[in-house]
This record gives C-alpha cells, sequence and structure tokens, in this order.
C-alpha cells in the first residue's frame, strides 16, 4: 500500500495563512477546507481567509489543496449540475502548465441529496472540470448513488467514511470497492492511532494508493474558542508519523 496523500481536514480562519503553508510543505501532506454556504459566502472572513490561502499556495509548487463542499452548494451540484459562482471562481484557478490550483473536490451528500442525484447533471460538471479529481464519500447513506455513478462510468474517488462525517472510527475497515476508483479512508483518525490503523487498512488494501484524511481529532480547545479548532502543530505530527510509517512499509 502507498500513502497518496495524508489530508489534513478543516483548518479555518483562526490559522494563520502562514502556519497552514508550513504544513502543506510536508511531504504527502493535503489541506483540505470545508465549504459551505454559512461560513464561505462572499465576505466572510473564512472566505477572506481562504482568498488569501489560494494567493499564497499559488506561488509554491507541489503543495496539495483540496476542498470539501457541504450542504446546500453540495446537494445544487450533486442534484442539478449547478455550481455556485464563487466555486467555480475558485475551481478555475489553474498554476503552471493549465494544472487546477484545487485539484480535488470532495461532494459530502447527504440522505437527500444521495437520493435525488442527477447523474447527467453531475457528469456534465465533472467532464468541465476533468483535471480536477472528484471524490464522493462512500457509506450506508450514499453507495446507491455511487453504484449509479459508478454505472454510468464516470471517473472518481472514493473515501470510506463509515461515519458520514463525524470522526467515530469503524468497527472495521473496507477494502477498495472498485478496482479503478482511487479510495481514502476516514474516520477517528488521529495522531495517536494513525499507525494501528494504516496497518488495518495496509491488511485490506493490497498493493493501492490510498489516502488518510483526519479532522475531528486534528482539533483542540482552546481558552478564548467555545469548540475545539484546527490544530497546526497536531496535524504536523499526524503527517509526519503517517509518513514515518510509509517510510517502514
Amino acid at each position: 500500500m502507498k500513502l497518496r496523500y495524508i489530508t489534513c481536514s478543516d483548518p479555518r480562519e483562526h490559522n494563520s495563512v502562514k502556519s497552514v503553508i508550513e504544513l502543506a510543505r510536508l511531504q504527502h501532506a493535503e489541506i483540505a477546507v470545508q465549504c459551505h454556504p454559512s461560513k464561505m459566502s462572499t465576505g466572510m472572513p473564512r472566505n477572506v481567509w481562504f482568498n488569501e490561502l489560494l494567493r499564497e499556495m499559488n506561488q509554491i509548487s507541489r503543495t496539495h489543496l483540496a476542498i470539501h463542499i457541504n450542504n446546500e452548494w453540495a446537494h445544487d451540484i450533486c442534484t442539478k449540475g449547478v455550481i455556485p459562482d464563487i466555486i467555480y471562481d475558485w475551481i478555475k484557478i489553474e498554476r503552471q502548465h493549465n494544472k487546477p490550483l484545487i485539484q480535488r473536490i470532495q461532494l459530502n451528500m447527504s440522505q437527500n441529496t444521495a437520493d435525488n442525484i442527477d447523474i447527467c447533471a453531475l457528469r456534465a460538471v465533472m467532464y468541465e472540470f476533468r483535471h480536477t479529481e472528484f471524490i464522493f464519500q462512500y457509506n450506508d447513506k450514499t453507495k446507491n448513488a455511487i453504484e449509479k455513478l459508478h454505472k454510468s462510468h464516470a471517473k472518481f474517488s472514493l473515501l470510506f467514511d463509515a461515519s458520514g462525517g463525524n470522526g467515530i472510527e469503524p468497527d472495521r475497515w473496507q477494502k477498495p470497492i472498485y478496482a479503478e476508483h482511487p479510495m481514502g479512508y476516514s474516520g477517528g483518525l488521529s495522531v495517536d492511532n494513525i499507525i494501528k490503523h494504516l496497518n488495518k487498512i495496509n491488511a485490506l488494501a493490497g498493493d493501492s494508493e490510498i489516502w488518510c484524511d483526519a479532522e475531528g481529532k486534528l482539533k483542540s480547545q482552546t481558552l478564548f474558542e467555545e469548540k475545539p479548532l484546527f490544530d497546526v502543530d497536531m496535524a504536523k505530527a499526524y503527517v509526519r508519523r503517517a509518513n514515518l510509517w510509509q517510510k517502514q512499509h
């Protein structure tokens, strides 16, 4: 098994752009920013912060950036093929050699979105941005929609996340669903358990290239915030430990 990316999800405007760039420079690290209209609409602090991050990352080669699109924005893309203008402008940004700055887009489908997916409309979006990798969560809520998408011969990747983004370690990991669709793994991953879980995934993944995605357990509580927030130092430790596993294997 080989690691494609070690994904660090949900840095926000409380993190300095400089510190996130430092994280992005680590081997295999991928920065994944959560995008939904309640926090990322034009003029909001997170929107301003993200645009600054885009400007800075566009000056640096060999860094990896993804966006995870949620709520109404994900629903409109998956059921209508409609990309909000703000998302469209972001994913049209190119680096040198016509490579997209945002290399991967994860569309997080709710049960309602998965039940009402429009395969033709979604495929049209995916074709327009065919140089960008599209990712869909695979779990009990989405597996029927994923099967329809697979039967359409669309090109996409899967993230196995049995808890649907709730950060709960699964009872068991899933071997890759389809040989032709790259697969990643998420659910309760942390600095403390990443080695253990990579060993378990390795036993199932064979020679596949996979990625691991951590979010909730990369957060820590501060005195000035009500909720735990993304901790860059913790994310660095997670990336380094996953890279150590790769080096040893």
